[in-house]
């Protein structure tokens, strides 16, 4: 800084810009680095590049993710056809009008609406994670080779269990039979 404030009293454009330009570098270095160190933490919390101790990896995580969200969708398209269904059965159903059935259908058929409106938030939360995965994805490409050395992130020794198996990334889950050969095993 000195030295740009001393290029200006000098009238040295050069030099003041040659020192500006320094300085910009340095101040902007430990955000890249930070950057950096959390690309580099994030692969080595999920088992990415040498030494990795909790056995997952960045893609996995990002194949977890995308499992979830495919599993939300199905089970908010699943829930949506039963509305369907329900409006469906409650229009076969003969109500005299001004009656207490034709409120009840009346506030079924709000209830129904208002189901149906409750199920964005499965389109929202799926964009969310979509963006989150593609973030996680681009950090991790854009921080192959360059990754300074320092102090890993801690987690917890096992994230392992948590969540359903999620096809090409878990082994396959146990089956009953296989429940009952091990019971069969131990004599039980």
């Amino acid at each position: 800084m000195r030295a740009a404030l001393g290029a200006i009293e000098n009238d040295d454009q050069a030099g003041f810009r040659e020192n500006l330009d320094a300085l910009v570098e340095w101040r902007n270095q430990p955000l890249v680095q930070g950057l950096v160190r959390l690309a580099r933490e994030l692969g080595q919390a999920f088992g990415d590049g040498e030494g990795a101790s909790t056995g997952g990896s960045l893609p996995e995580a990002c194949a977890r993710l995308e499992h979830a969200v495919k599993m939300s969708e199905d089970a908010s398209h699943r829930t949506m056809d039963m509305i369907d269904q329900c409006r469906d059965l409650l229009a076969t159903i003969p109500v005299a009008p001004g009656s207490e059935a034709a409120e009840a259908a009346a506030g079924m058929r709000v209830r129904f609406s208002e189901m149906t409106a409750a199920q964005g938030y499965q389109d929202l939360t799926g964009q969310i994670i979509k963006r989150v995965v593609d973030i996680v994805r681009c950090v991790h490409a854009a921080s192959d080779g360059v990754m300074p050395e320092s102090a890993p992130l801690q987690l917890p020794a096992s994230s392992k269990g948590f969540g359903p198996a999620v096809t090409g990334v878990d082994a396959a889950p146990a089956t009953q039979d296989d429940a009952n050969d091990l019971l069969s095993s131990l004599g039980l």
